[in-house]
């Protein structure tokens, strides 16, 4: 019988929390800071928007141009806190995640990535939870990365 996994990972850094959480939402910003193997990252269709209306609901497409994966974007609460799920079939199933950016003293940022999912193929989820951790691990701090070299965003 497929269990359900959880996961969460934490990464700290000096950077703004509005910059960070401005980063993770904008889809066409993933290809430049998110590093290998995300290579390609848009919005999925053609609709432009305003950088201040909400994303929840649209699907970001990350990985490479040749393989994508559909991210559709659930929580838009910024600057604190940024959720997606991904629908299509994948080596889990039912993946959700949110990441939430925390503003510690002094310019400091915590970035908690925590998520779920059901493994599809019994006994693999603990691969599947260890595979997430470091991988969004070394993605948060290149969030923060990225964040600290940027220009700091006013909140909305």
């Amino acid at each position: 019988m497929p269990r359900t996994y959880t996961f969460s990972i934490q990464r700290h850094g000096i950077a703004d929390a509005t910059t960070a959480f401005n980063l993770i939402r904008d889809a066409e910003s993933w290809a430049r800071w998110a590093g290998r193997p995300i290579t390609f990252s848009a919005w999925q269709g053609d609709e432009s928007r305003s950088a201040e209306a909400t994303v929840v609901g649209r699907t970001r497409l990350v990985g490479t141009p040749r393989f994508k994966t559909a991210e559709v974007v659930t929580v838009d609460d910024r600057p604190t806190t940024h959720g997606y799920r991904i629908p299509a079939r994948w080596p889990v199933r039912d993946y959700s995640a949110t990441v939430h950016f925390l503003r510690t003293e002094h310019g400091g940022l915590t970035v908690t990535w925590s998520g779920t999912f059901i493994e599809r193929v019994p006994g693999t989820g603990v691969i599947w939870r260890a595979y997430l951790r470091r991988f969004l691990g070394n993605l948060a701090e290149r969030l923060i990365a990225h964040a600290a070299e940027a220009p700091a965003t006013r909140s909305a």
